[in-house]
């Protein structure tokens, strides 16, 4: 397990107590993204983008929020901070980092109690996860090399994704925000920057058409993609079993 910042639970000894069976909130941006974790979790669907079920006495709630910033914030608009013991912004992320590598589990902490920061450390440890502590820049585009390694090293961020600034300004304090990603393309790899439109049969069908140069390293993410929220997938189930 490595951390590129403190470990934030190394100075706690005090023996947990257990937290209250609130609810869990978990957004993903993708399909690619957010069935995956709903199978993991058998969470069933309830709704436009929306899987609900119990996870160890807990009801979890995963929204499928739809790429980027805006995307997610008005995904969660209206929805009331003030119920969740916790929310947790899933799904991949880049890395910035030389040694945080594909599949790699990545967790910013930030402002948050160490009642859920430790048992994010003794679910990697517990489960041989490969782990990194850090924090997570927010994009809107897709970087390419150069750029993630040179904000890496510039502003000591270990990962990078889209929609996790917007779960944090949806928060606003009012319930405790983590964000729990698996890493797709490492620091010196490149992946296509052009998405389909859509995730129906018809849309993925029209930019393969259009695209048809693109397919092979396409496919190849989409394989890298599977790999990794496969990772996320056992992480996340085993952390919420334990909370």
């Amino acid at each position: 397990m490595a951390l590129l910042m403190e470990d934030p639970t190394q100075t706690d000894e005090t023996p947990r107590v257990p937290l209250p069976k609130t609810p869990v909130l978990i957004t993903a941006a993708t399909q690619w993204e957010a069935r995956p974790l709903a199978r993991a979790l058998n969470l069933e669907l309830a709704g436009d983008d929306r899987f609900e079920g119990v996870v160890a006495g807990r009801r979890v709630v995963l929204l499928k929020t739809g790429i980027g910033a805006r995307k997610t914030a008005e995904r969660l608009n209206g929805l009331n901070g003030n119920e969740w013991l916790l929310a947790i912004s899933a799904g991949l992320c880049g890395s910035m980092q030389k040694d945080v590598r594909h599949a790699d589990i990545v967790a910013d902490v930030r402002d948050v109690e160490l009642d859920f920061v430790g048992l994010l450390k003794e679910t990697a440890v517990k489960h041989a996860t490969p782990f990194h502590f850090g924090k997570i820049l927010h994009t809107n585009i897709v970087l390419k090399p150069a750029a993630k390694l040179a904000l890496g090293q510039e502003q000591r961020v270990i990962a990078c994704d889209m929609e996790t600034a917007a779960v944090r300004r949806w928060s606003d304090g009012k319930v405790p925000t983590i964000a729990v990603r698996a890493v797709l393309d490492e620091v010196d790899e490149v992946i296509p920057s052009e998405a389909p439109e859509g995730e129906d049969a018809a849309s993925l069908a029209r930019f393969a058409l259009a695209n048809a140069a693109s397919m092979p390293a396409l496919i190849k993410t989409g394989w890298r993609s599977a790999r990794a929220m496969k990772s996320l997938s056992r992480f996340l189930t085993a952390y919420l079993e334990a909370l």
